[in-house]
């Protein structure tokens, strides 16, 4: 008997791929919500935090995770990922991954393998003040890595950003787990940072945040307040343009990079548009509106060695400017790692311009999951880790 392959799948039309995403990403959203209230009622109840459901491959995660560790994964345990998400570039070089089924951000060693950086894969919040792999954390968005190695994590279903301190212990330093709206002025540990979902420092130092949740873009300063640089309650959209960025809508941004001049780059995901906050200020749209720009995933937007911003834009990888944007790496009709329709969720430039992107299985369009390395001045992507979707 002749067994005939069916025949590829054209990928979307661009219309139909940004339907995909955003119904993709409004299950995630309602999923972060449900996931918080849960843990909420259950804790009022004195009744256990529930596991995370094991999704995947069951067995290529069995090879390697301990027996009897939390979601198949214990403390400093070596691990297969599962969800791939946001990435960042460790003080020592080794690549930080967000693995947003476990709930826990992973290590890639020198050899190759994962091991657990932070969390203990068991949804929750707890853990201040010891080791970070034996807090609990809740739909970790993003991070930033600070001058001194300190990892600082986007805990976006905590309402939180915690510190990964260089000595391996977690605290947090802005959200008091609750929803709401920062005027600005407040101490950061008291305020509401609702959904944090974006990390980037300036040039001084300054750790700044996007509160997805009531769309806002949020300074952490010396003093341990917050101040509000741009989002205003209630108008929705690419609004005010032109105005001083406070009083203007963010457009529910979720990246933030710095360029080398002090702009501060924002990716709009209400509408798919490019903003930016001028070193004076002003909210612009640097490539327009009604572009269809679009970052994939949180903390879409980083800086590179060169001070220039490179960003993922659907399926391409590509460096911004104050007028234009020039494509770097594009993945449409590639197949890579033997993922078909890859589309970028996460990305991470090193100190020597190497860029790592990844994606995921059930995002609504990729065939499996990977996380490369991209060459972009050959065109080039190498795989560090794949998985076949299921």
């Amino acid at each position: 008997m002749t067994v005939h392959a069916p025949p590829p799948v054209a990928p979307p039309e661009r219309d139909e791929l940004e339907a995909l995403i955003r119904e993709a990403r409004a299950r995630q959203q309602r999923r972060r919500r449900l996931l918080t209230l849960a843990v909420v009622v259950l804790a009022a109840a004195a009744i256990p935090f529930l596991y995370v459901g094991l999704r995947g491959n069951a067995s290529a995660s069995a090879s390697h995770d301990r027996p009897g560790s939390r979601n198949g994964a214990s403390a400093g345990a070596t691990v297969v990922p599962k969800e791939p998400a946001g990435l960042a570039i460790a003080a020592n070089g080794d690549l930080l991954v967000i693995d947003d089924d476990r709930n826990q951000i992973l290590e890639r060693l020198p050899d190759g393998a994962f091991r657990v950086f932070a969390g203990t894969g068991k949804l929750g919040f707890s853990g201040d003040g010891g080791p970070a792999v034996d807090a609990e954390l809740s739909r970790p968005s993003a991070l930033a890595v600070g001058a001194d190695g300190s990892v600082y994590v986007a805990d976006t279903g905590n309402n939180r950003v915690r510190r990964i301190a260089p000595d391996g212990t977690i605290g947090t330093i802005a959200g008091n787990g609750k929803h709401g709206w920062v005027r600005g002025g407040e101490p950061a540990l008291s305020a509401p940072v609702e959904s944090p979902d974006a990390l980037a420092f300036d040039r001084r130092g300054r750790l700044y945040v996007t509160a997805g949740g009531y769309g806002e873009v949020l300074r952490l300063n010396g003093d341990g307040t917050l101040t509000r640089i741009a989002g205003v309650r209630g108008p929705e959209g690419v609004w005010g343009l032109g105005r001083r960025a406070a009083a203007v809508s963010v457009d529910g941004a979720d990246g933030l990079a710095f360029d080398r001049a002090g702009d501060l780059y924002l990716a709009g995901f209400n509408t798919k548009t490019l903003l930016m906050v001028d070193r004076h200020g002003i909210m612009r749209a640097p490539l327009g509106t009604g572009t269809g720009f679009y970052p994939r995933g949180p903390g879409g937007l980083v800086t590179d060695p060169g001070g220039h911003v490179i960003a993922m834009d659907t399926q391409r990888i590509v460096e911004l400017g104050r007028h234009a944007e020039r494509t770097l790496y594009n993945f449409d009709g590639k197949k890579v790692a033997h993922v078909r329709n890859f589309l970028p969720d996460g990305l991470a430039v090193s100190r020597h311009g190497v860029v790592y992107t990844d994606t995921f299985y059930g995002n609504g369009w990729a065939s499996g999951s990977a996380i490369l390395e991209l060459d972009i001045v050959r065109g080039q992507a190498r795989i560090l880790w794949s998985h076949h979707g299921s």
